[in-house]
């Protein structure tokens, strides 16, 4: 009796050491599993474009106040997978020319970028930004890249002397050379004597003193008349108008021809006429504005499903069937805020659909099926009809 009491005990014992290990095994899994969920979502992060300031740079190694240079970026793949994007550059609040489009691939060469640019008078940065990336870029930390401070050189004549020390601004003169002293340069004065008469009637433009030689002017023989007797014939002159050339004839009529046939594009124009839309296939359209954007000026798109855009000019596919406001919403340099929008509804019922397609193939198995039972059936009756 002791003996079976002993083998129980034994028995229930081992019993709970079993449940203590299995327990101790759940619970470290689940451990094991709680520490390596919050690193899934950076591993997970695996697409990454990269912008620095130090791979901003200009066409231009001098920089002149009112000259047009050329920006320079590099944009690198520095995640795990091919991306593209878009890249706008801007000064303070305002966007230089249009939005640059990217495509890198992972372990590539770096993609250049560039935009021409008016160099203002003064102190300025630059600040360039990746946007609308594709895939979506989960690390917003190295896409903006700001530049230093750069300072503009005012010499508008490039003659080595800046506009406030040069008194000659639009005229080239590096020596600087003022015969009369009055402050305004010898090759834009055009008094280099300040004796009141211009250099052009000045026979000594740099003497003050003269202003011309003195002319000995001899005495003039007059030749003697003599009277011609003509008959008083009268000559008429007749005037044909030119002809209007041929090529403007054919150039009108080319004209009046692709005016023409321009007008039978069809378009969709938004209600303030700001921008127009093309209609590509089933959910896709091209968009662009009404007109040329200009220094100053912002503008954005807003699709209405999420999606957005500052291209003047772009092509759109909506994510589904359904009704959209695309809005435009512009800002002038003046600060002046307009924004114009238009819906369109893209239906479900369309071929260039998948599900429609889909739903049809599905549509004709199904009548396949219907079909082949109807007729098993048939026959099945037809048989057992003759049987009998």
């Amino acid at each position: 009796m002791r003996a079976i009491s002993g083998c129980r005990a034994e028995r229930t014992f081992g019993f709970a050491i079993f449940k203590y290990n299995m327990l101790r095994g759940f619970f470290s899994l689940l451990l094991l599993v709680a520490l390596l969920t919050p690193a899934l979502p950076a591993h997970a992060t695996t697409v990454d474009l990269a912008i620095e300031a130090n791979n901003i740079t200009f066409s231009e190694s001098v920089l002149y106040a009112g000259d047009t240079v050329r920006i320079y970026a590099k944009v690198r793949n520095v995640g795990e997978i091919d991306a593209t994007a878009y890249v706008l550059f801007y000064q303070g609040a305002m966007v230089i020319g249009q939005s640059q489009a990217v495509s890198l691939r992972v372990g590539g060469n770096p993609d250049d970028v560039f935009v021409d640019f008016t160099l203002p008078r003064g102190t300025f940065n630059i600040r360039a930004v990746i946007q609308g990336s594709s895939p979506q870029d989960l690390n917003p930390e190295n896409d903006t890249a700001l530049t230093p401070l750069y300072s503009t050189i005012s010499d508008e004549d490039r003659d080595g002397v800046i506009d406030d020390d040069d008194n000659c601004v639009d005229d080239a003169n590096a020596d600087q050379a003022d015969a009369d002293g009055d402050g305004k340069g010898d090759v834009c004065d055009s008094d280099d004597d300040n004796d009141g008469v211009s250099d052009a009637d000045d026979a000594f433009p740099t003497d003050p003193t003269k202003t011309s030689d003195e002319i000995v002017v001899p005495p003039v023989e007059t030749p003697p008349t003599t009277i011609v007797s003509t008959s008083s014939a009268t000559s008429v002159a007749t005037t044909t108008p030119s002809p209007t050339p041929a090529s403007e004839a054919i150039t009108s009529v080319a004209s009046a021809v692709a005016t023409l046939t321009s007008s039978t594009s069809k378009l969709t124009i938004s209600p303030l006429a700001h921008f127009s839309s093309r209609q590509i296939d089933w959910r896709t359209y091209e968009f662009r504005l009404a007109e040329q954007p200009t220094d100053g000026m912002q503008f954005s798109w807003d699709f209405g499903d999420g999606a957005t855009s500052v291209q003047s000019q772009i092509v759109h596919a909506f994510s589904g069937p359904g009704t959209y406001t695309v809005t435009l919403a512009t800002t002038d340099k003046e600060g002046n805020k307009v924004s114009d929008a238009q819906v369109y509804d893209v239906s479900f019922f369309h071929l260039d659909n998948p599900k429609v397609i889909g739903l049809i193939i599905v549509l004709f198995v199904a009548m396949g099926l219907f079909t082949f039972a109807f007729i098993t059936l048939r026959k099945k009756y037809d048989q057992g009809v003759v049987h009998k």
